[in-house]
């Protein structure tokens, strides 16, 4: 007689289950996103070694500078998910994602509205630009939040 407490046995093996990997859209998103921060880039650097070369009044702080080095890091969190690739930890990605958040409300609403610290010294416009980085912000926060609590198979042990 068969064990009446034991959990059914299924019939499928380990190496039949599908696993979900993440669409090309998430790879798209991943190249549009560098060539933002690519764009940007050179506008910084401008305006940390004070050379105005296209003549442009751009004033960045260290607040400027720190959200473009997270972003950085950010992506480097999205690459590893939009191309299933294991970058660190499941950890480090859990809190990554959380000092995100944290850091996008700190810098586009409390800074500016609360403290008057405005990004690139210029006055914020609650306008469709505003809505385009919440989107991107948005967009790479779930991907880090795909990444660090869904992507099982990336994480087991090998």
């Amino acid at each position: 007689m068969s064990d009446l407490y034991a959990p059914p046995k299924s019939q499928v093996s380990e190496d039949v289950i599908s696993i979900k990997e993440p669409n090309v859209i998430w790879k798209i998103f991943f190249v549009v996103y560098v060539l933002l921060n690519l764009v940007t880039a050179p506008f910084l650097i401008m305006s940390f070694i004070g050379e105005d070369y296209l003549e442009i009044d751009l004033n960045a702080g260290l607040q400027d500078y720190l959200d473009s080095l997270i972003e950085w890091v950010m992506l480097i969190g999205m690459f590893g998910y939009a191309f299933s690739k294991r970058i660190g930890g499941r950890v480090l990605w859990k809190i990554a994602l959380a000092g995100y958040v944290v850091w996008f409300v700190l810098y586009a609403f409390i800074l500016p509205f609360v403290f008057g610290v405005f990004p690139f010294n210029e006055p914020p416009a609650l306008d469709w630009t505003l809505a385009i980085d919440l989107l991107f912000t948005l967009g790479i926060a779930q991907a880090l939040y795909l990444y660090s609590y869904s992507s099982h198979h990336l994480w087991r042990e090998q």
